[in-house]
């Protein structure tokens, strides 16, 4: 009992400081960005983390939490918080407006995840009644469509399929951040800039069908974010529309999500509720007790999956041969621990905090504005950020394995535009304006 309460004390004190950091995010500067959504976010988790811990699913005895520790806490939030920085500086230093490049390239990418939307929307109408639909109709068809994408991850990693679908996941970080980069310049091509809203729908629709709520998620929160951080370049007409139509999709969007949840628990004696607060608390408790210390290491098995795998062949090509290699280690990713759990088993709390530390004092070095004037590139690795700790807050690093192609997708298109100007002197045909 004693140990209860002092378990208690420990969430709601990690509660309170994400509290008071967010009323001192707002004291300086009294805008709502996508730092003050983010935060915002680690205090639900935080909320959640006190109702999963005080009503364990008992179903998942092998999961249940161990007594709570002070330094974890405090090792998570500061980690969370250097992560943070970059978001923390642009909030009190933001830039006017952005410096636009004259460039084709962001047009030529648009088309490219266009026109892959464009070939799969023919799979997913195909499938619509017995993906969507069926969610509604058949109370076993969510966990159904979740067991037969299980049994596809064997393969997974082994061989190129679906280049459409790859090509599009890789890019839709980038094609959210391009769509409300279009939204924020007066004079915008209006068809190329709605086909690729409208491209962003098969994000959402093609986890659905898979039965995955977690992809649905991340790729949603990835588009608020996203708007968040272009919210105050938009018009007051643009801001508008975008705040009713995300009222309707998160509306329309929690039905099948909930539809997936109740066909996957229903069967169990444990309510669904607490289903649902484990699965958004859990992060922060598992960090808690295995995040510092896992039994041992993946030596960036998971974070660096792709990137390992061209130099060490014995790398684990999916996450059920990794989870077969490191069936030892006392917290795996078939739980959540947070994208800063995922760098400290990858490679130890001291190596991780060094990799933070470094790459975010870097991006500090290259966001700051300078004139008033923000220039895309500097914006382009702010969203970068920002989409690592919003993804992971709540559940891993989603840049990790296959997400490793995302990275490059980041680094090339933010190489493109640093170095813009020199490559429109000496390439003007591939650097116009589209």
């Amino acid at each position: 009992m004693q140990q209860i309460v002092y378990d208690n004390i420990l969430m709601i004190g990690y509660l309170l400081v994400w509290i008071v950091t967010f009323v001192w995010y707002q004291s300086k500067h009294h805008e709502v960005d996508a730092g003050s959504t983010i935060i915002l976010s680690y205090i639900g988790y935080a909320f959640f983390s006190i109702l999963t811990y005080n009503e364990p699913v008992e179903f998942f005895v092998d999961y249940l939490y161990d007594p709570l520790r002070l330094f974890p806490f405090i090792y998570l939030y500061l980690m969370l918080m250097i992560a943070l920085s970059p978001t923390i500086y642009h909030h009190f230093y933001p830039g006017k407006d952005i410096e636009s490049p004259k460039s084709v390239v962001l047009m030529a990418i648009s088309i490219l995840v266009i026109t892959c939307a464009v070939i799969l929307t023919p799979h997913i109408i195909t499938h619509f009644k017995e993906g969507l639909v069926m969610l509604f109709l058949d109370n076993d068809a969510g966990k159904d469509a979740y067991e037969e994408q299980l049994q596809g991850a064997v393969d997974s990693g082994s061989a190129i399929q679906n280049i459409p679908s790859i090509i599009y996941n890789t890019f839709f970080e980038i094609s959210v951040f391009i769509s409300f980069y279009f939204l924020s310049v007066n004079k915008r091509n209006h068809y190329l800039t709605i086909t690729l809203l409208l491209s962003l729908v098969i994000g959402l629709l093609m986890p659905i069908m898979r039965g995955q709520r977690g992809v649905v998620i991340i790729n949603f929160l990835t588009i608020i974010v996203g708007y968040m951080l272009f919210r105050r370049y938009l018009n007051a007409r643009i801001n508008k529309a975008v705040n009713v139509i995300g009222i309707f999709a998160v509306i329309m969007l929690s039905l099948p999500i909930a539809a997936i949840t109740l066909s996957r628990y229903q069967k169990e004696k444990t309510a669904v509720s607490d289903y649902i607060n484990w699965y958004i608390g859990q992060g922060n408790l598992y960090f808690n007790n295995h995040g510092l210390d896992a039994g041992g290491i993946r030596y960036g098995d998971r974070t660096l999956n792709l990137f390992k795998r061209l130099i060490d062949h014995d790398t684990p090509k999916n996450f059920v041969e990794r989870r077969e290699k490191y069936h030892n280690l006392d917290l795996d990713d078939n739980l959540f621990s947070t994208f800063v759990g995922d760098f400290t088993i990858d490679f130890g709390p001291y190596l991780a905090t060094v990799i933070f530390v470094i790459f975010n004092l870097w991006v500090l070095s290259q966001i700051r504005v300078r004139g008033g004037t923000i220039k895309l590139h500097q914006l382009l690795l702010l969203f970068f950020t920002i989409c690592v700790c919003m993804q992971g807050g709540m559940t891993l690093f989603s840049f990790s394995d296959t997400g490793n192609l995302r990275i490059i997708a980041f680094a090339l298109l933010y190489t493109y535009l640093r170095y813009h100007d020199t490559l429109m002197q000496k390439y003007p045909l591939i650097t116009r304006h589209y």
